[in-house]
This record gives C-alpha cells, structure tokens and sequence, in this order.
C-alpha cells in the first residue's frame, strides 16, 4: 500500500478546498492508498510538510492548489521516485492543464487511483526550479502586483495585465544560448517547459514538456494595442505567427543585467541576482495524469 499525502493551499480556490477534503474521503480508494491530508499555513509551510513526509516514506503527493504549490512540492522531488499528482484550484493551474487534467475534483481522484505517471522535465533556475513556465519582462512585472493581491483568479489578472502597462519600463538583457549573444529590450523573456502560462493562454505552443529542452520566447517591446492583438494569439496558440515573438530550443542559457532581475517562477514572483543560469533536467519529475 502506498503513502499518498495531499497537501492543500487554502488559500487557493476561494475555500473550495472543504469540498476537495469531502471527495477525497468519498472517491479515493483506500485499498491502493494510506492517505493523509494537510492543509498548509502559508507558502514555506508547504516545503516544510513535503520534506517531513518524504522523511515518513511518502511516495506520492498532490498538491491541492495552483501552480505554487505544484512547484513548491515538485522542488523537493527532482530527481527521485517519488510522484506527483495535482487537483487544480489555483489561479492558472497551466502545468494541471498541460498534462490533461481539469478542475474537475472527481476525474482528478479518477487519475490519482489509476496512478498512471508520465516523466516530464524540469528546469534549474539559478537555486530554484522551474515545472511550467518563468519568465522576465512585463509578465514578471504583473506577478509581482498580482502576488499583492488578495484575490487572485483569471480576470483579476487580465485586468492588472492591462491596467499596468503604462507603469512598464522595458530593460536591456544579454542573453547567451546555443554559442550565440542577444541584446534585447524585451516585452517579455519565458522560460518555457510547457506551452502555456494558464487558463489555456499559450505562450509557447510547439514546447514539449519532455524533450529535454528549454524553450526560450522573445516578445519585442510593444504598445496597448499590439497587446490586445497578442492576448488574442495566446488563447488561441497563435503566438508564434505574430512579428513580435521569436523562439527558440536550448539546453543551457544565460541572462546577464546591469540590474538585479525581477523575475516569475510557475507565477511566483521572485528577485534574482544580475546573472541568471538556466538548464533543463531531462525527465526528472514523475507526474501523475
């Protein structure tokens, strides 16, 4: 019998996390699973629950929550035999999405009995790591006023997208890959294992999240209006077909500023030093789907 432990984020999914408790109880099969559920307090919490429980010989976790708190945990399993499944009640859930699954709760507790994995790749960002997609530019800038926010969701996103756009000031990035050097005052650098930020608004749409590859996405710097027409690009995968964006496929890559680098990690926002150092670790996440 296996030790599955799900961590919940209460604070993800406006209080929908109760319901979660009650289908779990109901749907999960006990005869596969000896189950425990923990509900963390705050964002370190849920590193601190994951170490213990790996330590109680946990091999398998789901996270109940978005993409946070599916890097959260995975950031403490690179690399090891132990699974990750994922109930998403987050915000964007883009890493839950990619892999097929959906906010229905009972499918979700389908897949985990059926405890199928697939492995995916993960990227290092300097001592962080990275599942979905990160990125630097004006989508690190909005994370880092949606992190503000006490409540989070698609269009409160959307409207900080639009609303912070006249604040945005683009920066100059040196950016090494593939033995070649590119000087860019971007809109937005991503960082791409998957192909979409969340909510099915693709960024990357020929990523593949295990091809033991980087995908790195360049959009120029650009107006109101060309983001309107992009914002349409996204949801419909089309961004690759619009002359602002470039991308491309690499192992290893470095981003150098005269500046410290506010950057986004799955939607996290974080402070980074002036170098950043970017690889892909092939297949290192065993993901349930």
């Amino acid at each position: 019998m296996e030790k599955i432990c799900f961590i919940i984020n209460p604070k993800a999914g406006y209080q929908k996390y109760n319901h979660v408790i009650e289908i779990i109880k109901k749907k999960l099969d006990v005869s596969k699973f000896q189950y425990k559920i923990e509900l963390s307090k705050n964002k370190y919490d849920i590193r601190k629950i994951t170490k213990r429980e790996i330590k109680n010989n946990t091999n398998f976790f789901v996270a109940v929550g978005g993409d946070g708190t599916v890097n959260e945990i995975c950031s403490e399993i690179v690399n090891t035999n132990i699974k990750i499944g994922v109930i998403p009640i987050g915000s964007g859930n883009g890493l839950a999405y990619e892999m097929g699954l959906t906010k229905n709760i009972e499918d979700c507790i389908t897949t985990i009995n059926n405890n199928c994995y697939k492995e995916i790749d993960s990227i290092s960002i300097n001592n962080l790591f990275s599942f979905n997609v990160a990125g630097i530019g004006y989508d690190a800038f909005v994370a880092k006023y949606f992190s503000q926010e006490k409540k989070r969701g698609m269009f409160k996103y959307m409207y900080l997208s639009f609303y912070l756009l006249n604040k945005y000031r683009s920066k100059k990035y040196t950016i090494s890959f593939n033995e070649k050097k590119i000087n860019i005052n971007p809109f937005t650098i991503a960082i791409c294992n998957s192909r979409q930020y969340g909510n099915n608004f693709y960024i990357c749409p020929e990523a593949k999240i295990d091809d033991g590859k980087i995908n790195l996405c360049l959009i120029e710097d650009c107006s109101f209006i060309n983001l309107i027409s992009l914002t349409w690009k996204f949801y419909f995968g089309k961004i690759n077909k619009s002359k602002l964006y470039k991308t491309y496929k690499s192992n290893n890559i470095t981003i150098d500023s005269s500046d410290n680098i506010l950057m986004h990690v799955d939607g996290e926002s974080v402070n980074l030093d002036k170098k950043v150092e970017i690889s892909i670790n092939e297949k290192s996440i065993k993901f349930v789907c």
